[in-house]
C-alpha cells in the first residue's frame, strides 16, 4: 500500500480567547451579563425566565430568540446590534490589556518564515480582536478574523471556518485549526479541516478528543513539533 501524498500545511485557523491570548481574562463577563440583561429587562423580557446561560453570547442568543418571537425579526435585530455593542464595549478593556499564550508568538514567527496563513475565528467581536492584535504589534499577521456577527451562525457551525478559508484562498485539506474549547473542534471538524485542541481554556482532554481533535496539547509549545507529524495526519 502505498503511503497518502504529503500535504504542505498553507493556513492555521485560530480560536482567540484561550488560545492565542489571555483576553477574556480581562473582561468583566459578570458586568456584561447584567447589561445586555437590563437591556432586555426594558423590552419586556424576563432573562432568568428566557435562559439560565450564564456567559454573555450564550445569554445574549437566547434572548435575541425570544425578542424575536416576542415582537419581530426586525426590532429583534436592533436590539441585537445594541447588545452586540454592549459586549464589545466590555471586551475593549480585555483588548487593553491582553497577552499572548506561552507558545504564541513563537508560533507567529514560525508561521511567517513558513509562509503559512493565519487566521483567527472566534465568539468574541472582531473590533476588539483587532483592537488587541494591533496593541500587540500583530495588526498584520492574520489575513482573516472572523468575530461573532449575525452575518455567520456561532461554532460549533462550521461557517466562519469556511468564510475565513475562502479569504485566505486555502482549501480544508490545506489548513488546521487550533482552538480551546469542544465547539472549536466540531466547528473545524464541520469544515473538514484536521484539529488541535489546547488545554487551559474551556474543554478538557477527554471533552477536546470527543469533540474531534487529532491531538491535544498543553499549550502551543508544542504545535511545532506537531507541524513536522501533520503530513501523515489522517
Amino acid at each position: 500500500m502505498s503511503a497518502p501524498a504529503p500535504r504542505a500545511l498553507r493556513a492555521i485557523l485560530f480560536d482567540f480567547d484561550h488560545t492565542l491570548t489571555d483576553f477574556g481574562r480581562w473582561v468583566d463577563w459578570a458586568a456584561a451579563r447584567s447589561d445586555v440583561m437590563e437591556l432586555y429587562r426594558a423590552e419586556g423580557l424576563d432573562p432568568e425566565r428566557v435562559t439560565r446561560r450564564s456567559y454573555a453570547f450564550g445569554l445574549f442568543v437566547a434572548l435575541d430568540e425570544a425578542l424575536a418571537a416576542r415582537a419581530s425579526r426586525v426590532h429583534a435585530d436592533g436590539i441585537r446590534d445594541r447588545a452586540l455593542a454592549i459586549l464589545e464595549h466590555h471586551e475593549h478593556t480585555g483588548a487593553a490589556r491582553a497577552d499572548w499564550l506561552r507558545g504564541a508568538a513563537a508560533l507567529l514567527e514560525l508561521a511567517a518564515d513558513r509562509d503559512i496563513a493565519l487566521g483567527i475565528v472566534s465568539a468574541n467581536g472582531e473590533a476588539p480582536i483587532r483592537a488587541a492584535l494591533a496593541r500587540l504589534g500583530a495588526a498584520d499577521r492574520f489575513g482573516a478574523v472572523l468575530g461573532r456577527s449575525p452575518l455567520f451562525p456561532p461554532k460549533p457551525a462550521p461557517d466562519m471556518h469556511r468564510e475565513a478559508l475562502r479569504r485566505l484562498g486555502v482549501d480544508a485539506a490545506s489548513a488546521l485549526g487550533v482552538g480551546d474549547s469542544p465547539n472549536d473542534m466540531r466547528a473545524a471538524r464541520a469544515a473538514d479541516i484536521l484539529t488541535v485542541g489546547v488545554l487551559g481554556g474551556e474543554g478538557s482532554e477527554e471533552r477536546l478528543f470527543q469533540a474531534g481533535a487529532a491531538w491535544v496539547v498543553e499549550d502551543l509549545t508544542v504545535l511545532p513539533a506537531l507541524l513536522e507529524l501533520w503530513t501523515s495526519a489522517v
